[in-house]
């Protein structure tokens, strides 16, 4: 297994626990340039007092990619009541306004998981594809695209992920704190390492030996590499 992989598998499985509630559900790395990963999703979460579950590797690709980047990341790694990607108020949330205020982040990337189904790779929120002024990343929306072509195309709000529910992450980034910001859901094929026998679906017996070819996991961690590094040039040319 290529080293990438190896390392996105072991914070899955040694620091992502889906099943283990904890009031401290969420952890942060701090990096050196003001872009911040989210991935709140990591672990099982309550939606509408129905358990949800995780999106698999969605953390532990947000870890990784800011160990590649120097992006900041914020992620949950236990099971939490706080769905923050859709109730207003979050502690998760008060972090990321917190982190923005205080590192000068300017744009953040909320990663979440696709099920197997959805025909494409990759689909990326931004509230308005056309009209900028409510684009949720007006200046950035290039660079995301020129990033991210080679390994989708069309990209952005595919099959309504759009991301414009006022309670998502990206919203509060962009209204709350000011500062750009997308919603990137990766299709389960590019993203799951190697399935977690504790999982939600290997629980329910949804194909629980399930990995992704390297080589489409290696190519999506290439691509967001290049854009977060890519979003960080044109933060700075602010």
């Amino acid at each position: 297994m290529h080293p990438i992989l190896t390392d996105i598998r072991a914070i899955e499985f040694e620091q992502i626990h889906y099943n283990s509630k904890s009031d401290d559900y969420f952890g942060i790395i701090e990096g050196s340039i003001p872009v911040l990963l989210s991935a709140p999703h990591g672990a099982r979460h309550l939606r509408d007092g129905r358990w949800k579950g995780e999106d698999e590797y969605t953390a532990s690709l947000a870890i990784k990619l800011g160990a590649l980047t120097g992006a900041w990341v914020i992620f949950v790694k236990n099971k939490t009541e706080e769905d923050s990607n859709y109730l207003p108020s979050t502690r998760y949330k008060d972090a990321i306004g917190e982190l923005v205020a205080e590192q000068g982040i300017g744009f953040l990337a909320d990663i979440h998981g696709a099920d197997i189904s959805r025909d494409y790779k990759m689909s990326v929120g931004i509230i308005d594809e056309k009209d900028m002024g409510k684009c949720s990343c007006p200046r950035c929306k290039a660079v995301i695209e020129e990033a991210i072509r080679s390994f989708q195309y069309p990209l952005f709000n595919l099959d309504a992920f759009t991301a414009g529910s006022p309670e998502t992450v990206t919203s509060f980034a962009r209204h709350a704190c000011g500062i750009e910001a997308a919603q990137f859901e990766i299709n389960a094929r590019y993203r799951i390492v190697e399935r977690k026998p504790d999982s939600t679906r290997a629980v329910h017996g949804d194909e629980p030996h399930f990995k992704a070819e390297e080589a489409d996991v290696l190519a999506l961690v290439e691509c967001l590499k290049k854009m977060v590094l890519s979003i960080n040039k044109e933060i700075l040319c602010l």
